[in-house]
């Protein structure tokens, strides 16, 4: 099969490609056409996977039904079937690891080569499939590699939790409303009044949405000049760096990362948003979700005071936003007055009940301090629950338990992390004092 008439497809790629700009899989594209140049093949097609990783795997659904673990490579399975449908008579890679670093991967490899007939080459000779001994030897060097990219996946992931314990930046672009300077995230001041004018929105009751379609319509993008929408702003938002803080979220062993960072700690970098303003938020988007949950079950919601509760500024009717009541001539520097719709809610309830009685609200009084009581022991189940989701993290990394207990008995904590959250905003909101915060 092989000589001067012989046509060769080109593999090329690299895992990570931080600045963008492809030069990795550029110079193995250049060797591999000097190679197939010197043995006389004409290239008939090149297939380029830039920043994409051959070990990293993720959970995928069959059509079965089945979830299995794969790794996720697009262009090698194109090529499989470019060359299965006759495209090309040889496979030429730059070397092993370029082309597999899973064992199953190989394994399909090797069997479209015994099917199909193609011959296999690298530039540096480290993938032959001519012999058994070839193929034996592939497969020992495969596991190799396979066993080096996990034991540097362990140690990386190790090295994050130790930045984010020391609260440096734990690598990457710096979030909208930064820039970095010597790896460090300084407050870039335009943005940031953008992202601290958003936070004071969402608080009045503003919807999210509301906010991306004025940025939007002021002409104001995201750092990849893209449009904001709800998900990407929603997710700035809700980025721990905002508020001075280093959070690390450890990854799953099916590609994805928790959901509740495991250690938060104070970062080296200038807050934009006050701790407690964005602690304060987060709350607020755990409550409209709430509502959503509550709505989407076919209830419908009512505010009792919307409308009836009237503006000290301009005395406007005020309707139900969110966790406020706001002002229907709401409008940024005209009229941005807002009640907190617990505490009004709490004022009228003491009202009532002070027309009855007077030690019903002593009694009442005495039922907040009790929540309080409980608020501070759902805090020291949390921190208990976080730290020994800490300790479990540590004690895979250290392969003193098993990747199956690991994964139940993480999903047990975070489940149960989740729940306590849950229970401590329901806590908040029924619970609030009577001191009015008005905007």
């Amino acid at each position: 099969m092989e000589g001067h008439d012989s046509r060769a497809v080109l593999y090329v790629r690299i895992s990570d490609d931080q600045d963008g700009l492809a030069k990795g899989v550029d110079r193995q594209e250049a060797d591999c056409r000097a190679f197939a140049n010197a043995e006389g093949w004409q290239v008939a097609r090149v297939y380029r996977e830039n920043d994409t990783s051959a070990f990293k795997q993720r959970t995928v659904q069959l059509p079965t039904g089945e979830k299995v673990r794969r790794v996720i490579r697009p262009k090698f399975r194109e090529m499989l079937q470019f060359l299965a449908d006759k495209g090309a008579d040889v496979m030429v890679v730059y070397d092993l690891d370029r082309a597999v670093r899973d064992p199953r991967d190989l394994e399909d490899l090797i069997d479209s080569k015994v099917i199909y007939g193609f011959q296999v080459k690298s530039t540096t000779g480290s993938l032959r499939l001519d012999s058994d001994s070839d193929i034996a030897m592939a497969r020992v060097l495969v596991a190799m590699a396979n066993k080096s990219s996990a034991d540097t996946a362990r140690r990386v992931q190790r090295a994050a939790r130790q930045r984010a314990e020391d609260g440096l930046w734990h690598g990457g672009p710096a979030p909208f409303g930064y820039q970095l300077v010597d790896k460090i995230p300084v407050i870039d001041p335009v943005r940031a009044a953008m992202v601290a004018g958003a936070v004071d929105r969402v608080l009045s009751g503003e919807s999210v949405y509301a906010i991306a379609c004025d940025w939007n319509e002021r002409g104001l993008t995201t750092r990849s000049g893209s449009r904001w929408n709800i998900q990407n702003l929603q997710r700035l938002l809700k980025n721990p760096a905002l508020a001075g803080r280093a959070a690390y979220r450890p990854m799953r062993p099916d590609g994805s990362r928790t959901k509740v960072p495991v250690l938060v700690s104070a970062a080296v970098w200038p807050a934009i948003v006050e701790p407690a303003k964005w602690d304060r938020m987060i709350e607020a988007f755990g409550a409209r979700a709430d509502a959503r949950k509550f709505n989407s079950q076919g209830q419908k919601r009512v505010h009792p005071f919307s409308g009836l509760v009237r503006c000290g500024a301009c005395g406007t009717r005020m309707v139900r936003q969110g966790p406020k009541y706001v002002c229907l001539h709401f409008e940024r520097g005209i009229c941005g007055r807002g009640i907190l719709a617990g505490e009004v809610e709490g004022i009228v309830e003491a009202a009532v009940l002070s027309a009855f009685e007077g030690d019903e609200i002593n009694s009442r009084l005495s039922n907040r301090i009790e929540a309080g009581d409980e608020l501070a022991l759902f805090q020291a189940q949390l921190a208990e629950d976080r730290s020994a989701l800490s300790r479990l993290d540590d004690d895979y990394y250290d392969n003193l338990v098993d990747r199956s207990t690991w994964l139940r008995q993480r999903q047990r904590l975070a489940d149960r992390v989740e729940q306590i959250q849950r229970q401590m905003r329901q806590a908040v909101t029924s619970n609030r004092t009577a001191e009015i915060d008005i905007r």
